[in-house]
């Protein structure tokens, strides 16, 4: 039997594949979280409550880990995974965890990138856009205006291009070469500033894969991230901004649209669907009440991808937090 575990289980991405996996394989899908939570099971034949640490993967056929704590983690341990077709994940990619490596990386390759700083003393104007210098996986980011915006921790801080779309390739590599891909332009993420995807529609642009490959291809990249980049107006020229190596909580626009995704991996077969933009309805549900009507119309978008949890998230909306809160008072 074919036992697959996927880590993160409860994550957005993690429940993508799992849905993906279970209904178009006989394979056993196991899904392992740290902590106790609340998900739905319907997507996994076992879940379990591990610490990473004291897990035994090579009881398993594949490990797909889907966050960047057990990304980062599986592959400090275990220091490559493999899958069908000769694919393997390395853990030379991990290398993109770290922020300001990555970018000077980038910019080696005379592909464009922020102008970014290691501290607050060295920052020449405001906006300016601030995210941790090391992955961590949702961890802080946004606009800062003035310097008392910034929280604590370890940052950086860039240049705030001020367009208003993330363009996005997910991809899986083989021997620093893209074995095939996804492009999305995101037209609203979660939070507002940068985050999970809340919309994003189909997108071409020939330039934009050339720099993915030109950056793959310098680091010999095996397996799975997705590569992010924003467009600057001024430089008419796309900015790298990063690469995520794990799967993006957007993955299943890419499983919809490409299923050599998981056909390359793990040999599954299924037909492609061409969805030109979905609405993760979920995610919309979570803006405060005015962006929230801004961008109603989403609501009507032919594919809509609904997590289990809608019902609160929609109750959050029409009941009053006051009255939630005494609810939970009372059940208290």
């Amino acid at each position: 039997m074919t036992k697959i575990l996927i880590l993160d289980a409860d994550s957005l991405q993690a429940l993508a594949l799992s849905k993906y996996i279970k209904k178009y394989s006989n394979y056993y899908l196991v899904g392992c979280t740290e902590i106790q939570v609340k998900f739905s099971k319907f997507f996994y034949d076992e879940t379990i409550v591990s610490i990473y640490n004291d897990l035994e993967i090579d009881n398993y056929s594949y490990v797909l880990p889907t966050g960047a704590k057990s990304t980062y983690w599986v592959f400090n341990r275990y220091h490559k995974l493999c899958y069908k077709n000769g694919i393997e994940f390395n853990k030379n990619n991990l290398i993109v965890f770290n922020k300001l490596v990555m970018l000077g990386i980038v910019q080696e390759l005379d592909i464009p990138v922020p102008k970014t700083f290691s501290t607050k003393e060295k920052i020449e104007k405001f906006p300016i856009f601030y995210k941790e210098d090391f992955e961590q996986g949702g961890g802080k980011l946004g606009i800062a205006y003035k310097l008392s915006d910034i929280p604590s921790g370890n940052l950086l801080y860039q240049e705030y291009i001020d367009t208003p779309y993330t363009y996005g390739v997910g991809f899986l590599a083989k021997d620093g070469e893209i074995i095939t891909f996804t492009m999305h332009k995101e037209l609203l993420s979660y939070p507002k500033d940068g985050g999970s995807a809340v919309v994003i529609e189909s997108f071409e642009d020939r330039r934009l894969f050339q720099y993915v490959q030109i950056i793959v291809k310098k680091m010999n990249y095996y397996g799975w991230g997705l590569a992010e980049f924003k467009y600057c107006n001024q430089r008419k020229d796309y900015i790298f901004m990063e690469i995520n190596a794990k799967f993006w909580a957007s993955v299943e626009f890419a499983l919809l649209n490409n299923p050599k995704f998981l056909n390359l991996l793990l040999n599954i077969e299924y037909d492609k669907k061409n969805i030109n933009l979905i609405v993760f309805i979920n995610r919309l549900f979570r803006y405060d009440l005015i962006y929230f009507l801004r961008n109603f119309k989403y609501l009507f978008a032919p594919y809509k991808i609904f997590e289990s949890s809608l019902f609160f998230q929609i109750a959050r909306k029409i009941i009053p937090s006051r009255a939630i809160k005494f609810i939970k008072m009372i059940k208290k």
